[in-house]
């Protein structure tokens, strides 16, 4: 039998062989698992917006170690991306397309081993305040081309394992964080005077305040000839909820207390104990620090005293990278015997705006009935 002849017999069959893979092959894709976390359920949220926080749990680098992974120009929240290419992922695309606070987020994943978009999405559900779940649903977008399915008989099996690790790398991550405090230290805090301006602001005003009041503290002193010992601080002493607004303190520290001068305020913070964690990132990521402060406060015996306070060690001016930028976060322990309805209710200030606007909410519709 000629080699002509037995490939006229051959190529039925293979056609016949590739057509029943068709045949047998996914037709669409998809997937949905959860996992039980034991810390606090903003992380999941913090951890999933973070894109420089994604090598740290997913399991792509460590399957395949030509895994090369590139930030995009966004970092945080929606529209924050990477690419990556590595011999098993192929060469794609990571976006953040929704983020629901601590609760939902959506990424789309594109890579040239895939017939297809595939979309991510993470539901954080607390159990209470200690534990949560996490659940994912990935889908492909559309179906698989019939003539293309026998390509693709792997993928159900190869895919589940994937976000399967995924999943259990940010539990793994998450829960790592916790055994280690997140590298809060628990430590002395020794008195300080800080001198600066105190007001009552809007909260996504902060920014602008600081911006605005902090040059005015530093022209003071100067014209007193009084040089600030260390970096700019804010001091966060109360919230009112019910408005949405802080009480808090522009200021700089100085060697000795001040007397009260019009327009300005003089504070000395006595010695005491406190949590303090160095946080790294640009000033909108600073709830990622008091998420984790909270959390161990709530778990530990002491009592949160006034104020909190943000230490602002590196200038922006002087370091463009973001991601360099230091911030001390200090929770005062409280061992005064007295302290505010927030302090004393230990809740981060993000919980207590939430019961004191669901208690406003519950008063309004006693005043209608």
């Amino acid at each position: 039998m000629s080699k002509k002849q037995i490939a006229i017999l051959i190529l039925p069959l293979a056609v016949a062989a590739y057509l029943l893979a068709c045949f047998f092959g996914p037709a669409a894709y998809s997937f949905t698992d959860e996992v039980k976390i034991t810390g606090p359920y903003k992380m999941a949220y913090i951890t999933l917006n973070d894109i420089k926080d994604w090598p740290k749990w997913y399991s792509w680098n460590k399957e395949d170690p030509s895994f090369h992974f590139v930030k995009g120009g966004r970092q945080h929240y929606v529209g924050a991306n990477f690419s990556f290419e590595s011999k098993s992922m192929g060469s794609g695309y990571v976006e953040l397309l929704e983020s629901y606070h601590d609760s939902v987020v959506t990424a789309r994943l594109q890579t040239d081993v895939l017939p297809g978009e595939m979309k991510i999405n993470w539901q954080i559900l607390p159990e209470g305040t200690r534990t949560f779940f996490l659940k994912v649903n990935a889908r492909l977008a559309g179906t698989i081309p019939f003539y293309q399915r026998a390509l693709y008989l792997g993928l159900p099996a190869r895919w589940n394992g994937i976000l399967r690790k995924d999943l259990q790398g940010i539990q793994s991550y998450i829960e790592q964080l916790v055994q280690t405090d997140f590298g809060i230290k628990k430590e002395p805090y020794k008195e300080k005077h800080y001198f600066g301006i105190l007001d009552a602001v809007i909260n996504d005003r902060v920014p602008q305040y600081y911006a605005k009041q902090l040059p005015r503290v530093y022209r003071f002193l100067d014209s007193l000839g009084i040089t600030p010992s260390g970096p700019p601080a804010g001091l966060i002493f109360d919230w009112d909820a019910s408005v949405g607004r802080v009480f808090l303190m522009a200021a700089l520290p100085v060697d000795k207390p001040m007397p009260n001068i019009r327009g300005y305020t003089s504070f000395t913070i006595k010695p005491t104990e406190c949590l303090h964690l160095e946080h790294y990132g640009s000033y909108a990521t600073l709830r990622h620090a008091h998420t984790k402060l909270s959390y161990l406060m709530d778990d530990s015996p002491y009592v949160l005293g006034a104020p909190v306070i943000e230490e602002y060690v590196t200038s922006p001016s002087q370091e463009p990278d973001t991601s360099k930028w230091l911030t001390n976060v200090y929770y005062l322990f409280d061992n005064t015997g007295g302290y505010a309805k927030t302090v004393e209710r230990k809740f981060s200030l993000e919980d207590v705006i939430k019961m004191e606007e669901a208690e406003r909410r519950e008063n309004l519709k006693k005043l209608i009935q």
